[in-house]
């Protein structure tokens, strides 16, 4: 995983999160079908540990994203 501010990406080969199931619920969304409120549910439910940084990091990127269009 590599982060930027607003930007969210993975590590080139790290296809792990590809298969985490808050990945695949929100992988092929639009944006402005998103409940903003409900990724911040999910993402309060996520443990805090190194392996969850990558999940945890995808679910902020989109709480921004969706921050910058409300």
């Amino acid at each position: 995983m590599q982060g930027f501010s607003i930007n969210w990406g993975m590590h080139k080969g790290d296809t792990r999160i590809l298969f985490h199931p808050l990945y695949i619920k929100y992988n092929n969304s639009n944006f402005d079908d998103i409940d903003i409120d409900e990724v911040k549910t999910n993402l309060g439910l996520v443990m805090a540990t190194a392996e969850s940084a990558p999940i945890a990091a995808f679910l902020s990127w989109l709480i921004r994203t969706k921050n910058l269009l409300a």
